[in-house]
């Protein structure tokens, strides 16, 4: 197992891809920190972790809150003892309009969670990795901050900061043995890519079936991307088969990006 013995903190890890990745880091020997808004939906996740002979800590953590995230921080280490890998899934959408019809607290909104969220979780369980001198960090960003999404600038300005943040922060913890990495999914299975669809076949006209046939299409592979594999990705990184990889971007998008 890849991460056989580690603990692992997962941000949004109630639904989508971050219930895969935490199922897939458990999978993997991992003991699992489940952080969201709501516990609700992460004790089912809970359930299989266990079920599959690992402990796992849901949490009540909101990105948009400096104190729960040092909160969920502090009850993480008291419960295992130390964190190896955090996963940096959660995040918004964000509105979908024209720039110049964009509400601003939507568009600050977008960044709250999706940029100073990342920063924020990072700030809170780096000190515990860098004092080990070891740990992964994995932050899940998206093909779309490196192509254009019609009507989606906040989203797709916030996914191209993550860049920005993910290759600086490598270099500045690398001396300390601790690897920061990014994943870019393309359009991932699920309802958020449904939703996207669904506002550009409206903004452009055309019917849904259209807009996921060209989404789709555009891939060379020809399908969208599965939870799975972002999280098979995501546990390659955060285990020591990528001891060597840090301050990357790793497209897992059925060749939608290559580059």
């Amino acid at each position: 197992m890849l991460l056989d013995g580690q603990v692992a903190a997962v941000t949004g890890a109630g639904t989508g891809i971050g219930r895969e990745i935490s199922l897939r880091l458990a999978a993997e020997g991992a003991d699992v920190v489940l952080t969201g808004r709501s516990t609700e939906a992460m004790e089912e996740v809970a359930g299989l972790v266990r079920a599959a002979g690992r402990r796992a800590l849901p949490l009540a953590m909101d990105l948009r809150d400096p104190d729960s995230i040092a909160a969920a921080a502090k009850a993480a280490e008291a419960e295992f003892g130390r964190v190896d890998v955090l996963v940096n899934n959660s995040g918004v959408g964000g509105p979908s309009a024209p720039l110049v019809d964009m509400p601003l607290d939507e568009w600050e909104d977008t960044f709250r969670v999706n940029v100073t969220g990342t920063m924020l979780a990072c700030k809170a369980f780096l000190p515990g990795m860098l004092a080990r001198r070891s740990g992964s960090v994995v932050v899940i960003g998206s093909v779309t901050g490196k192509r254009p999404l019609v009507n989606r600038t906040p989203y797709a300005a916030s996914k191209t900061a993550l860049i920005g943040l993910v290759r600086t922060l490598a270099w500045e913890v690398g001396s300390s043995g601790v690897r920061v990495n990014l994943v870019s999914p393309g359009g991932v299975e699920g309802a958020r890519i449904d939703w996207v669809l669904e506002q550009q076949a409206v903004s452009r006209g055309i019917t849904v079936e259209q807009a996921r046939a060209e989404f789709a299409g555009g891939a060379a592979l020809q399908r969208l991307t599965s939870p799975q594999d972002v999280a098979d990705a995501v546990a390659f990184l955060a285990s020591p088969r990528a001891a060597a990889i840090t301050g990357e971007d790793l497209n897992v998008s059925a060749g939608l990006v290559m580059y």
